[in-house]
């Protein structure tokens, strides 16, 4: 029987600490989605995820704390070391591109906007199941399949960006133009950190199959 297995009650903060960090991440994804669905309006709600963001950040720290006070945790040091940090990033891209969506003036929503909004809400709703089936140590295999699904609405995201940028280009609104691409691309980025949530879990399944 390997040490982790014989874990007290009290080490598994490190799995609390995850599961808010995913509910972070799920609260986020959803403003954004809902902001997506009502711009021009919506934008006040931007605050609402520089919110969240920030209290990512302080969970973030809490993981690092405890894990330098812990002898004995449920993962690998160097796993929770990996975790912490892009689960951190998602926050930060969510944040970012929500405020260019508030900032830069879209006079109206379109269906890419919509789509990859809603991308983002499945791939959150993926991490959460995933933290959840790692919390047990017993379901590996649950964690792949949840990791395998955030890769492949990441594809679908690639996909989605190359359709709409060639979309764009289309119309005649140089202005307009300039910044649905850098927020098509900020949204681009969330999906990429996503993805390497889905990797870092991935790679901890594989460890502990």
């Amino acid at each position: 029987m390997r040490i982790r297995d014989l874990i007290l009650p009290e080490d598994k903060i490190f799995f609390t600490l995850f599961r808010e960090m995913a509910e972070k991440i799920t609260e986020a994804s959803t403003t954004l989605n809902e902001i997506t669905h009502e711009l021009p309006g919506g934008t006040e709600k931007a605050h609402r995820v520089r919110q969240i963001e920030h209290h990512g950040d302080e969970i973030t720290r809490k993981i690092f704390e405890q894990l330098d006070e812990s002898l004995i945790t449920p993962l690998e040091p160097e796993e929770i070391a990996r975790l912490a940090p892009v689960f951190d990033d998602v926050l930060d891209k969510i944040d970012w591109v929500t405020h260019q969506l508030c900032n830069y003036g879209i006079p109206e929503t379109n269906d890419v906007l919509k789509e990859y909004s809603y991308l983002i809400l499945l791939s959150s709703t993926e991490i959460t199941h995933a933290v959840d089936s790692l919390s047990t140590l017993k379901t590996p295999e649950d964690v792949k399949i949840h990791s395998q699904e955030i890769s492949r609405l990441y594809n679908l995201s690639t996909e989605l960006l190359s359709r709409a940028v060639l979309e764009l280009f289309k119309t005649q609104d140089l202005l307009l133009i300039i910044k649905l691409k850098d927020i098509y691309e900020g949204l681009a980025k969330v999906m990429e950190k996503c993805n390497d949530v889905g990797h870092a879990l991935h790679d901890i399944a594989m460890a502990h199959s």
